[in-house]
């Protein structure tokens, strides 16, 4: 899907169309909002009432307009996500995101970066020095993790599954949301409980930081802020190359080319020219390519390495495999997609967080009362097997959810198993 920039700080590379703008508009009432976003979808989304039937999506729009001169302001946000929320599966485009910095209402996200791993979900990255990185995060006031994150995920935009596990956590730190939901009281300072890798258990007062401290402080180089992904990191080797969009080099004494593919521009010509060579090795015996970090960009741009990776030399059962996750979005889960359509490519890790058939190229609508932008996508993109083609994600085959352990001790069991038998 095309993207306008890969610095884009809502969700990256990911969400925002080319051409994406404000819709001039006039109403003045937070109920005038409420009713404009409906409209909105009805009018532009290809395909608004896939998932949700029109007369029950128009009777929660209208219910929600009468509700909303009396809902406090976090009432009403969480009520305008949960509407955006009803189109289902294969909406990650269309949303309303906390980062925006088009927004003109600031939300306030606490200074964590959350991951969920197989395990749990843990600390990752934080703003100052508060030692909570490697910590188990168990309870926001006192209201279990499980819990709060049940009554999070109706809010969030999403793919598929894996998308939603992804973004479920960005959402969750966001003050608003937390108050909205009554979670805690008031968006301002909230205490989250955590567990130490001793098991010691601990409490902590945190206060939320304004967006653009947030963005400043977890930005990647080549993403943003892209709630999904884990940070950039010393090790393991995806990770510590994150910030290259295409790289190649060769593993396991050059009997494989690794290819590390985390952002769907248009590769140079020099670039190509090493992986053709590379995958021309005598002693190669496997070909990995990983879009783990890579959350799109322009689909148009990925034909010269799908092209190298169908040719004859590279495209053989057990030669080829491609590396997934739940970051894998936008563009790249087209390419991940166009992989699984036309190559006898191996696929290992999580099931990507784009979908295999998703709506994008987004329109930004503004809701001049409340202050939020709604982007709604305008374009279906299809890339399935056959029509009797149901899957929201390109699965893997050799499915791996990784741990904290395993992250914390910058192993990578993903790259292992595609590595394992060399």
């Amino acid at each position: 899907m095309r993207m306008p920039s890969l610095l884009f700080v809502v969700l990256a590379v990911a969400l925002f169309a080319s051409g994406a703008r404000a819709e001039p508009s006039a109403p003045a009432t937070v109920a005038e909002d409420v009713r404009l976003l409906g409209n909105s979808f009805a009018t532009i989304h290809p395909e608004p009432f896939r998932s949700i039937s029109e007369q029950r999506f128009r009777s929660e729009v209208e219910t929600l307009a009468r509700q909303a001169p009396s809902l406090r302001p976090n009432e009403l946000l969480v009520g305008l996500l949960r509407i955006v929320a009803l189109l289902g599966p294969r909406n990650g485009h269309t949303g309303i995101f906390p980062l925006d910095p088009a927004n003109a209402r600031e939300l306030h996200p606490y200074p964590l970066r959350l991951y969920e791993f197989g395990d749990g979900v843990f600390v990752v990255d934080e703003s100052g020095d508060l030692g909570l990185v490697g910590s188990r995060l168990v309870a926001v006031a006192g209201v279990p993790i499980a819990n709060v994150l049940e009554r999070v995920r109706p809010l969030v935009p999403h793919d598929n599954p894996s998308s939603l596990r992804g973004l479920a956590l960005h959402y969750l730190l966001v003050a608003e949301v937390l108050d909205g939901l009554g979670v805690v009281d008031g968006a301002g300072p909230a205490e989250l409980t955590f567990e130490r890798a001793n098991g010691a258990s601990v409490r902590v007062t945190l206060e939320p930081l304004a967006p653009s401290a947030y963005r400043a402080a977890f930005a990647d180089p080549l993403t943003g802020h892209y709630p999904a992904v884990l940070p950039s990191a010393a090790r393991p080797l995806y990770l510590a190359s994150s910030a290259k969009p295409l790289w190649a080099r060769t593993l396991a004494n050059g009997r494989a080319v690794y290819v590390g593919y985390n952002a769907v521009i248009p590769p140079t010509p020099a670039v190509m020219r090493t992986i053709d060579r590379l995958v021309r090795g005598k002693s190669v015996r496997r070909v990995i390519v990983d879009v783990r970090r890579n959350g799109g960009g322009d689909n148009t741009t990925y034909w010269p390495l799908t092209t190298l990776l169908g040719s004859p030399r590279v495209d053989r059962r057990g030669r080829l495999y491609l590396l997934i996750g739940r970051a894998t979005f936008s563009a790249a889960a087209n390419f991940a997609a166009e992989i699984d359509r036309y190559t006898r490519a191996i696929f290992v890790g999580e099931p990507t967080g784009g979908g295999v058939e998703a709506y994008g190229d987004s329109f930004r609508v503004l809701l001049p009362s409340t202050g939020f932008n709604v982007y709604i996508a305008t374009r279906y993109h299809d890339r399935r097997r056959g029509p009797n083609d149901r899957r929201l994600a390109v699965e893997a085959d050799v499915p791996i959810d990784v741990t904290s352990a395993d992250y914390f001790a910058g192993r990578d069991p993903v790259l292992e198993r595609a590595l394992q038998g060399l």
